[in-house]
């Protein structure tokens, strides 16, 4: 229906605008009918501006004033064809057209997005126009105050109506000149204007040493008019009169030529004064109010070379100084005691954008540097300055003797929650601290390469935190990124020499009776030459490469495989859960390659659990509510790990198909001491809602005893096993194998590297 009624507007369009240009070319090209082409193109305008309006319905009533001056212009016309001269009443008709026209422009150019203030060359650029629009006025005053009695009047009106069209004409140049990426709709309302001015103009000058055919002039006319209704047919009609649209500037080494029309009007008065013989202003006038406009031009020119180069210096989004304005500050002369670079990196504002989009993510942003720069002036007083790198990045530098105080007051300033758009965020940093030795400068190359060094280690040790910088870092630094490199051979399948993961099952059990219930999937890499690497050593890597979806993929498979294996051996069938990153959960394609990877092994959905994390917010339009949904109804399981450490459970609980919530060991760690009313209160929640509960980091059997007078079924931890290779948890918990007579499943490959077979010993770390 909305198509159809779109397809009949456009063709509606399309035969009105044909209407009036046929109409106002028939005027044209009959003599006797010449002189009615511009009314008759003037009602037909005002008609295009109608039906524009009625069809794309813009805000405003910046158009219906359009279809005002356009109707005052016609009637103007009209009186002018009615009475064979120029009346009094057309004049007013037309000049009352253009006060409306000057109304709008004026109202919507000091519109500006966001309520912004305007800038110093925004100032002078208003100077310019007033200077040249009191110096029209100026002259057209004169000639009306000096030539009544000597002057006849039509030479007068001429003389008036020519010096305000100089003057709007050098204006509305002036302003097409310095925007950019208008809308079509805006580019034909600009072309007509310009066309409108230089029509009234030629009119106004027309027999006095200026010789234009009347046929000419009239088509100019109807062009004029003509434009304006196809602006208004234009789809980018209701963008052509906001203050966006007006806010597009050009880069002010372009804008500047926009005062070049500026520059020439005082001179062009003169001419119009000259042409029309009346006297105008005196001679002295023109090259004194050149001069000035002239200056106010160089003025404005350096306004913006002085804007150039505070935004080469500093950073767009924060006004914080850049690298540049950074390496300035660092060239100053250092303070007695040295300086020193603290590099700060926010932690988690990468899941900050993916969760809330990044007009939340700017906003967190701008709040950071205003805490940043509250403390450094609290601290360091002046001789602190605040830069930022990019992203997330943030440098300060400072005078030695109060880095470790700023970093300090950093730390507890930025552990404060964030108020974002009705959002509570937190924005922690890790920093890093490099100091200049004394006497001797460092450069600040090597000052970002240290604090950088120094805030890789603080990001290791959790976050939230200061480390300086020492020395031996720089090695760590070395191994970190040979790891890192070695992981991306490793998950891309290229695991020549760098080692294979291995998966190892820490057993869930039924507290009340010991028995295994599952195992869950915990990775390692075994490295040729670190040997058994935990996934504390390389977790961090795989995040920060952006390695996640790969990895989990690699455990899915593997896990898959491992027990399509125990199948066929003839082993006990339990489930094994696997948990998932974000990553993964954000693939609108996972469900499916999941089912595949079943199906293609032959193993039944039920032996699958998959665990969501609860410290990793999932944004509402995340394809995650489907992707699980779909997958607990093919009858995989969803399980919430770290419940209790996060922020977002009760929303998970609502918005996924949980069964099982595994409370987090920092919950667990002080039952049977005390402090188990979390666990009780989760244990009854779960149990309302038809939910079981799973404690992690059972370790005591004090914990074991009380988690069942609580009501807590199941358990995980060092009670009942560590983490066991594949065939040691094989071995102990799903009993001996029982082969069967079928072709043996091949290994399987995590990562592109071949599991040694289940039968081959767990190797012994090195290192």
């Amino acid at each position: 229906m909305t198509s159809h009624r779109a397809a009949r507007s456009a063709r509606l369009t399309w035969v009105l605008l044909a209407g009036v240009l046929l109409v106002a070319g028939t005027a044209l090209l009959v003599p006797a009918w010449r002189s009615a082409a511009v009314v008759a193109t003037s009602a037909g305008s005002v008609l295009l501006v109608v039906v524009g309006v009625v069809l794309h319905r813009p805000r405003g009533a910046a158009w219906w004033l359009v279809a005002v001056i356009l109707a005052l212009w016609g009637s103007g016309a009209l009186l002018v064809q009615a009475h064979g001269h120029v009346t009094a009443a057309a004049d007013a008709a037309v000049w009352v057209g253009q006060a409306v026209a000057a109304g709008i422009v004026v109202h919507v150019a000091r519109r500006r997005p966001g309520d912004r203030e305007p800038s110093p060359g925004g100032r002078l650029d208003l100077l310019v126009v007033a200077t040249v629009l009191a110096l029209a006025g100026a002259q057209a005053l004169a000639v009306v105050l000096s030539g009544r009695e000597a002057v006849p009047g039509a030479a007068l009106a001429a003389a008036v109506v020519a010096s305000v069209d100089v003057a709007l004409l050098g204006v509305l140049l002036r302003f097409t000149v310095s925007r950019r990426a208008l809308p079509v709709s805006s580019w034909l309302l600009l072309a007509a204007g310009v066309l409108t001015i230089v029509y009234d103009l030629s009119c106004a000058l027309r027999g006095r040493r200026l010789a234009l055919p009347a046929e000419s002039l009239q088509s100019l006319g109807v062009l004029s008019l003509t434009l304006f209704g196809l602006a208004a047919l234009h789809p980018s009609m209701t963008a052509a009169f906001t203050a966006e649209t007006f806010a597009r500037r050009r880069p002010p080494s372009t804008a500047l030529l926009g005062l070049l029309p500026l520059v020439a009007v005082p001179a062009a008065l003169w001419w119009v004064a000259r042409t029309c013989s009346v006297p105008g202003l005196p001679g002295w006038t023109v090259p004194v109010t050149g001069a000035l406009v002239a200056a106010l031009c160089l003025l404005r020119a350096r306004a913006a070379l002085r804007a150039s180069e505070h935004m080469a210096e500093h950073d767009p989004l924060t006004d914080l100084a850049n690298r540049r304005g950074l390496a300035r500050a660092h060239g100053e002369r250092a303070p007695a005691g040295g300086r020193s670079l603290l590099l700060l990196d926010l932690d988690d504002f990468k899941q900050v954008n993916d969760t809330h989009g990044h007009d939340v993510g700017d906003a967190l942003l701008l709040q950071v540097r205003d805490r940043l720069v509250a403390v450094t002036r609290e601290v360091a007083g002046t001789g602190g300055t605040v830069a930022r790198l990019g992203g997330d990045e943030f440098t300060v530098l400072v005078p030695t003797a109060c880095a470790t105080a700023v970093a300090d007051h950093l730390l507890r300033a930025l552990a404060a929650p964030v108020a974002v758009q009705d959002l509570r965020l937190r924005a922690g940093a890790s920093i890093g601290i490099a100091h200049e030795e004394v006497p001797g400068p460092v450069p600040l190359a090597e000052l970002l390469t240290r604090a950088d060094v120094a805030m890789y280690a603080a990001k290791s040790g959790g976050g939230s935190r200061a480390v300086p910088y020492h020395p031996a870092m720089r090695e760590e630094v070395a191994r970190r990124y040979t790891l890192s490199g070695q992981l991306r051979r490793l998950l891309s399948g290229r695991a020549a020499g760098v080692g294979h993961l291995e998966v190892h099952y820490q057993p869930l059990v039924d507290l009340a009776s010991g028995r295994a219930t599952g195992a869950e999937a915990l990775v390692r890499w075994f490295h040729p030459e670190h040997g058994l690497l935990a996934p504390a050593d390389f977790l961090a890597l795989v995040r920060t490469n952006d390695l996640d979806a790969e990895l989990d993929t690699a455990v899915l498979e593997g896990v898959v495989q491992q027990l399509a294996r125990w199948r066929d051996q003839g082993r006990r069938a339990l489930p094994v859960a696997v948990n998932l990153t974000r990553t993964s959960l954000d693939d609108p394609d996972l469900a499916d390659r999941v089912l595949a990877l079943l199906a293609a092994a032959d193993v039944p959905a039920r032996l699958l659990h998959l665990e969501i994390t609860e410290h990793e917010q999932l944004p509402p339009d995340s394809p995650a509510a489907r992707t699980l949904s779909d997958l607990h109804a093919a009858g995989v399981e969803v399980h919430l790990d770290d419940y209790g450490t996060g922020y977002t459970a009760l929303d998970y609980l609502r918005r996924f198909p949980v069964q099982v919530i595994k409370v987090d060991r920092s919950v667990v760690v002080g039952v049977g001491e005390g402090d188990d009313q979390l666990v009780a209160g989760v244990q009854a929640m779960a149990a309302a809602l038809g939910l079981r509960v799973l404690a992690e980091g059972v370790e005591t059997p004090q914990q074991r005893a009380r988690l069942l007078e609580l009501g807590v079924q199941q358990g995980q931890g060092y009670l009942f096993s560590r983490p066991l290779p594949a065939a040691a948890y094989a071995d102990r918990v799903l009993g001996a194998a029982r082969p069967r007579p079928q072709d043996p499943t091949p290994p399987p490959v995590l990562g592109g590297a071949a599991v040694r077979p289940l039968s081959s010993p767990a190797p012994s770390p090195r290192g």
